[in-house]
């Protein structure tokens, strides 16, 4: 089938890298993309930190003359008639954050398929690289599935895995997904106007659900072990907190140290006027860069320098509880 004969309807979210660089992919395939649907501005959120700018696929589709649609509710009449009369062969979702059902479903003229960055079963739902760094998985990657009424529960068409690494970010993990994962955009539309597409069910083994992020997932417990604690700070560089001396700290990275004796748990034990060292358990983090609250980032050192806590003091623990308070 020609390149215009081809048509694609593309659902994607104009400030996610994930997106974007599909779409990129899709706009140089041997195919029309007959529309784009975009998520409402309150829902263009994600935790890749790499947002778009000049290459948002809004912006690329606008060049092209190709319609763009942002609704609120995209399973409504409305948006299903718009997207019918467009008569795509494919419709093809992409970090979407809306769940596609009902008669949307029914309107490409062989498939819908969505791109999810994790390998299902595993990982369905909201954030799946977030959620699989945050696990502390060795493999993570994307699947292509056939969309159905459940979530992320349709047939596998392709699939990519990927090598997760100690000191991997959500950004970083997604880049090495979507380097994998943009040629099987031109292979979806070559298998699919060849009529020679074919999906397996999904397995049930390993099957999994994680929802939305909520700012509670980003506390640190000082009593959870240091490997844990280094990862949760090295994947969402800025997010993880504790709050220290009734004020609130957002970490940017650390790294795990063994230590000699056990202390109690968020022990200030060391510091270098840079770097701070904070007991945990079975092991100890070395603390180098933060912030507090809204401001901007500072060697951790200066941060409890500028809250008066010491080396010895506790770093969760209320004003009143601190030893230096007790001396």
């Amino acid at each position: 089938m020609s390149r215009n004969g081809f048509r694609v309807l593309f659902f994607g979210n104009s400030q996610s890298a994930f997106s974007n660089r599909h779409f990129q992919a899709l706009i140089h395939a041997d195919c029309r993309v007959v529309g784009v649907v975009d998520a409402p501005p309150p829902r263009r959120t994600s935790t890749n930190p790499a947002q778009a700018s000049d290459s948002a696929f809004t912006q690329i589709a606008r060049q092209h003359e190709i319609p763009v649609l942002a609704p609120a509710e995209p399973n409504a009449p409305a948006c299903v008639g718009w997207a019918a009369d467009l008569c795509p062969h494919l419709l093809v979702a992409v970090g979407y954050p809306y769940r596609l059902r009902g008669e949307m479903l029914t309107v490409p003229l062989i498939l819908p398929v969505n791109f999810h960055a994790s390998l299902l079963p595993a990982y369905r739902g909201m954030h799946p690289v977030f959620w699989a760094l945050r696990n502390g998985e060795k493999y993570a990657g994307l699947t292509v599935h056939v969309m159905d009424e459940a979530l992320d529960t349709g047939a596998i068409v392709y699939q990519v895995r990927v090598r997760t690494r100690p000191d991997d970010t959500v950004r970083s993990l997604y880049d090495r997904i979507i380097d994998k994962s943009v040629d099987l955009i031109p292979r979806l539309i070559a298998d699919a106007g060849g009529g020679t597409i074919s999906a397996r069910p999904q397995g049930v083994e390993g099957a999994s659900y994680y929802g939305g992020t909520r700012n509670e997932d980003f506390r640190l417990d000082w009593a959870a072990e240091a490997d844990q604690l280094r990862r949760w700070i090295v994947i969402t560089p800025g997010k993880c907190f504790c709050d220290v001396a009734g004020t609130r700290v957002y970490l940017s990275d650390a790294e795990m140290l063994p230590i000699d004796k056990p202390a109690p748990f968020g022990t200030v034990l060391a510091s270098d006027g840079r770097a701070c060292v904070v007991a945990a358990s079975h092991g100890a983090l070395r603390l180098r860069k933060g912030r507090i609250d809204k401001g901007g980032e500072q060697d951790m050192a200066l941060i409890l320098e500028e809250l008066d806590i010491r080396i010895g003091d506790t770093l969760n623990a209320a004003p009143n509880q601190r030893k230096d308070a007790q001396r």
